[in-house]
């Protein structure tokens, strides 16, 4: 009994002191981590879309140093500036002291975090250095970064609009794409003044294909029928932004007036999915534009107040998608917020400013 006794004693002395031991070791850690040194090969950023497959910036920085040899994992975090790094975008480096983006690469990742494309913005940059979930992790210096994003605009097989509401010329004229190139065009034309005559030109010129009046047919605000290429002058009812569509495989066309709103549980004056948060048309931009107050929460856009033309961000990448996924708004992009709807043609985005 006694024997038993003295080796529970000894086992129990020896927990104490592995206990302590392993306590001072991670108190060693803490105390002794050497955080890395970031540095950027440039801090002010011009991108341009015609060097995109182009190096832009490198990130680099030293090895942590943690008082012994560890398995040291790093991630270069990426985030608006002032948000403290709340919603960062995180890149996974492994063991590796470098990251290198091209004008392409980097471009997207700014305009996902939310800066305005052609406006000079602010993000910061910082390194975190792990060797453990149950240890703390270290982080470096932070680099304040000046980037202006582009926006990037992919031309689609057209069809352009001239008509007297912009003095019939060709070369000027606004444009419906078809995106997948199958024939099939749609795009959003603001058609005011004049007498709301237009047509279908396969070029920004007169000297090509051109697609004009066969038959229509007038419901309230909106017109559908058929076309030729030796009609007359396609039209539309009246003032308005419309959602034109033209079809060559069986020359059919078709105008749709629209106006635009937000709606969610984001914009507080929507009332949790209940209303509609006017947005106003800009003329001189061709953009629609409105400036609320947003929670965290998700809101989508849609047309005349109805759920048959709306869009969200499937792909949460700031390029519109019918019918897309809610687009959240983090806490980082609440308060006063001006939202905008870019309809270009086959290029649909909207930014958070």
């Amino acid at each position: 009994m006694k024997n038993i006794f003295i080796r529970l004693f000894l086992i129990t002395i020896v927990g104490i002191i592995f206990y302590a031991c392993k306590k001072d070791e991670v108190k060693t850690v803490l105390k002794d981590g050497q955080a890395p040194e970031l540095t950027a090969s440039k801090t002010t950023i011009v991108l341009v879309d015609t060097t995109a497959s182009d190096t832009t910036i490198i990130f680099s920085w030293t090895r942590s140093n943690y008082g012994f040899k560890a398995a040291v994992r790093y991630t270069l975090q990426i985030a608006i500036a002032g948000t403290n790094f709340t919603a960062p975008k995180e890149v996974s480096m492994g063991n590796s002291i470098v990251q290198k983006y091209t004008v392409g690469d980097f471009n997207q990742l700014s305009v996902i975090q939310g800066l305005v494309p052609n406006n000079a913005g602010q993000l910061e940059a910082r390194i975190k250095s792990s060797i453990s979930d149950s240890i703390p992790a270290i982080y470096s210096n932070i680099v304040a970064l000046s980037v202006t994003p582009y926006l990037v605009v992919i031309n689609y097989p057209s069809l352009w609009v001239p008509g007297d509401y912009q003095g019939w010329d060709a070369a000027s004229a606004p444009k419906i794409s078809s995106k997948n190139a199958n024939g099939i065009y749609e795009g959003y034309v603001s058609i005011v003044g004049g007498t709301h005559q237009f047509k279908y030109t396969s070029d920004p010129d007169w000297n090509h294909t051109i697609y004009g009046w066969a038959s229509s047919t007038v419901n309230g605000t909106d017109v559908s029928g058929t076309f030729n290429t030796t009609g007359g002058n396609l039209f539309v009812p009246g003032d308005g932004f419309y959602l034109l569509k033209g079809n060559t495989n069986n020359n059919t066309w078709s105008g749709a007036i629209t106006t635009w709103a937000i709606i969610g549980d984001a914009p507080t004056l929507s009332n949790n999915w209940t209303n509609d948060v006017p947005m106003t048309y800009d003329a001189v931009n061709n953009v629609w534009k409105v400036t609320t107050t947003l929670a965290a929460g998700n809101f989508k856009f849609r047309a005349n107040g109805a759920w048959t033309l709306n869009f969200g961000d499937t792909g949460a990448d700031l390029s519109l998608d019918y019918d897309g996924d809610n687009i959240a708004v983090p806490n980082t992009l609440t308060g006063t917020r001006t939202i905008t709807l870019d309809l270009k043609p086959g290029n649909y985005t909207y930014t958070i400013q």
